[in-house]
């Protein structure tokens, strides 16, 4: 399970979608990335991500992070479950930190409870379309 482990600060971006504003909350793709490698001892094993809105009832949205996982990295149904986790963990925190809510606190914001974590592997998912040539 290991991986070169670089992150943010390696200069390659990995930010993926733009801004989603949701009931209570605005999250942004930089919070996104910082939630899913600061103290992640797990974050090596992350290529990449894309924050997207899933429909939710009354026509609501919640929030949706897909994280590509690196081409060699093969989880065990358990490792992913930590993965995810650990990057959901994160990312509630780190929106917490930044108070970026447009309304009650982002710990008490729906968007941010229900916010899910999707993991593919390498070029699967919405990330297919970029493949190896990424």
């Amino acid at each position: 399970m290991t991986a070169p482990a670089p992150g943010p600060e390696d200069g390659e971006d990995r930010t993926g979608g733009t801004t989603e504003q949701h009931p209570g909350a605005i999250i942004t793709p930089q919070d996104v990335e910082q939630g899913l490698y600061e103290g992640n001892p797990l974050a090596a094993l992350i290529e990449g991500f894309c924050l997207a809105p899933a429909a939710g009832g009354e026509l609501e949205s919640r929030p949706v992070i897909h994280v590509q996982l690196r081409p060699e990295a093969t989880l065990s149904a358990v490792e992913a479950d930590r993965l995810a986790r650990l990057c959901q963990q994160g990312v509630r925190r780190r929106l917490a930190a930044t108070g970026r809510d447009a309304g009650a606190p982002a710990e008490e914001c729906p968007a941010v409870q229900e916010l899910a974590i999707v993991l593919h592997p390498y070029g699967t998912g919405p990330f297919a379309a970029v493949g190896e040539d990424g």
